[in-house]
């Protein structure tokens, strides 16, 4: 019967194991481990399009990436594996300045709930929610070490990413 209470606290050993010995991906958070399920095309063509307008802007002290990427995030001595979709890491820190997660129905509620928790406890100082179904992007910045609704923008606005200091246009985004 003790294993059944050790679902939910896993180990980064025990995550290493189970992720290298399965196909498929999996997260680690908060000693929790989380399935992955595959991408719809329109969640990757919006992944894709997010890259490619941060690529664009040509900025040599940031560098995006996009998942499978595995980023470690280590809280209260625990440590946290993840797979944004995009991040943006500038001045070589370990800790990604931005990450966007597109919603999935798969992923939406870990997106909202636990990882915004997690990316708030690392620190990352922007997160964007895409909500494909609806052209819609939300903006949470961290101030005082807590996320703050900063906007809710539509297919005709633009994102304002404060830590490379540039903006993108949403219809960029959404246009697939």
């Amino acid at each position: 019967m003790e294993d059944a209470t050790k679902l939910d606290n896993y180990s980064y050993e025990e995550y290493l194991d189970i992720a290298n010995n399965t196909k498929d991906r999996v997260e680690l958070i908060f000693g929790k481990i989380y399935m992955m399920a595959g991408a719809s095309a329109l969640h990757q063509d919006i992944v894709g399009n997010i890259f490619f307008n941060i690529k664009s802007k040509n900025n040599e002290n940031c560098k995006p990436r996009v998942a499978p990427y595995d980023i470690k995030l280590k809280i209260n001595n625990s440590i946290n594996i993840v797979e944004p979709d995009v991040m943006i890491f500038c001045n070589k820190q370990e800790i990604p300045c931005a990450i966007f997660e597109v919603l999935s129905p798969s992923t939406a509620l870990k997106d909202k709930t636990v990882k915004k928790e997690l990316y708030q406890l690392a620190k990352v100082q922007e997160y964007f929610l895409i909500n494909a179904e609806y052209d819609i992007i939300e903006k949470f910045e961290l101030i005082n070490d807590k996320y703050e609704l900063a906007g809710v923008y539509g297919k005709d606005d633009k994102i304002e990413i404060k830590c490379i200091h540039e903006e993108i246009e949403t219809k960029d985004i959404f246009e697939v």
